[in-house]
């Protein structure tokens, strides 16, 4: 995996870089701790031992006063000079006289890394004299020095590398293994097949993206297959329609086809007549067409600053609806009241309802039949009937009336060309305007449908 390959590299850099770091500010930590050890333990021993006697033999024989000690070794300084008279006695270290003029006690200075020079401590034994400083030196164990520091070094970095790898192992390979979860996971993200959730339980960050990415998939995944559904619906609702509009546009075409190459005038009648009834189912479905569309879209009749005055529009539709039922044979009539009665909801929605329910009436009513539509109002509302004395519906059958697509056995045998959709559209407009849209036997025989709701007490103004 990348990620581990990049964050190994850079944690063993990162942790050699601070071990060496941590090596170089232990080093001088040790060599300070050391210099104070030596400055207020060693000292004193050196001034206690040229108390009991080693300054007087010093001053008294200068020339050959040094003194041995275990793995040091004190020598004498004239302070005028910064010269012992003893010529088996190292220089006098200028560096530690000039820390010890500026106020240093018993400055001390230690072998650097990797040197040659002698460890040594300056140390003010009296005012004046040959005597006046010493110098305390001790040899150059520079091999084992070197020895100990490449110990350190090495030590310090096989530690560190330890450490690194503890690390890598222990933080970082867990954490890159749950992004490389993450990373599967992410790359089936809305897929049908193949999506692996990480199953990140953990209360951090990566776990939160993980419960995300979970729920990221399930609303892809929902919305994949509500869209694979409407395309489903949307290619059975095209077939339906393709169809529906075959037959009546065939039974057209043939009739005016017909009418072409007929004479007789009571034939050509009988062929515009059925011509008549197939441009009004054509036109009807259309309508309705559009109106399913907008309706599956989200089109709400109710909302918006819209009123409609029923009884006017039941005139409309009765005046439209009188030609195609003289047609068939039927009486059609309307009743309405003197005053206006007025309703919420968009003119065109309600004038095609109304209309679904009167040619529904008309083209499944029997010839010589008739058609009465009633419309009544009081204080509590409207009531629209639209009843017939055609064959009905049966009483099994009632209650799917509405369903999109549905159509009574009896229906598909008097006209196959239906296809159900005005009932539905209008059971869907008055369910999205509040009314109440029912379906009953009308005695002794026929259907009754009624259709009521609330009124308004006058037409909005148009905004």
């Amino acid at each position: 995996m990348k990620i581990w390959r990049g964050l190994r590299t850079r944690i063993v850099l990162g942790s050699i870089l601070c071990g060496m770091l941590g090596l170089v500010v232990s080093w001088a930590m040790i060599r300070r701790t050391a210099r104070d050890a030596v400055q207020t333990g060693f000292a004193p021993y050196v001034r206690r031992t040229l108390d009991h006697g080693e300054l007087e033999r010093c001053q008294r024989d200068p020339k050959h006063w040094s003194l041995p000690m275990v793995r040091a070794r004190l020598d004498a300084y004239d302070e005028a000079s910064l010269d012992s008279q003893n010529v088996e006695s190292p220089p006098l270290d200028t560096t530690l006289y000039r820390r010890l003029m500026n106020g240093e006690p018993n400055p001390v200075k230690f072998l650097h890394l990797g040197g040659e020079e002698v460890t040594a401590m300056l140390v003010r034994a009296t005012d004046s004299g040959p005597c006046a400083l010493v110098q305390v030196t001790w040899p150059p164990h520079t091999s084992g020095r070197r020895r100990f520091f490449y110990l350190m070094l090495t030590g310090s970095l096989v530690v560190v590398a330890a450490a690194a790898a503890l690390g890598g192992f222990v933080v970082v390979q867990p954490l890159t293994r749950r992004i490389e979860k993450l990373r599967r996971a992410a790359g089936a993200v809305g897929s049908q097949e193949g999506y692996a959730s990480a199953q990140d339980p953990a209360s951090d960050e990566i776990g939160d993206l993980s419960t995300n990415l979970d729920r990221a998939h399930a609303r892809i995944r929902a919305d994949a297959d509500r869209l694979e559904e409407r395309q489903r619906a949307l290619e059975r609702y095209l077939a339906d329609i393709a169809h529906d509009l075959k037959t009546p546009i065939a039974s057209l075409q043939i009739a005016l086809e017909q009418a072409t190459k007929e004479k007789d005038s009571r034939d050509l009648s009988e062929l515009l007549k059925g011509s008549l009834k197939d441009v009004i189912y054509l036109d009807a479905l259309t309508t309705n067409l559009r109106l399913a569309c907008q309706l599956r879209e989200g089109w709400n009749p109710a909302e918006g600053n819209h009123g409609v005055e029923l009884g006017e529009t039941v005139e409309r539709v009765v005046a439209r609806a009188r030609y195609f039922a003289r047609n068939r044979g039927m009486e059609i009539e309307a009743a309405r009241p003197d005053v206006p009665v007025f309703a919420s909801c968009h003119p065109t929605a309600v004038e095609q309802a109304i209309t679904n329910l009167v040619e529904n009436a008309i083209a499944y009513g029997d010839p010589g039949g008739h058609v009465a539509v009633v419309l009544e109002a009081d204080r509590a509302g409207f009531t629209l009937v639209v009843t017939d004395d055609g064959p009905g519906v049966p009483p099994a059958e009632m209650p799917r009336l509405g369903e999109r697509t549905f159509r009574t056995d009896e229906a598909r045998q008097r006209d196959p060309s239906g296809s159900g959709l005005g009932l539905a559209i209008t059971s869907e407009i008055c369910k999205r305007c509040g009314w109440k849209l029912c379906f009953e036997p009308h005695d002794p025989r026929g259907l009754r449908v009624s259709i009521s709701g609330a009124t308004i007490a006058a037409k909005p103004a148009a905004t």
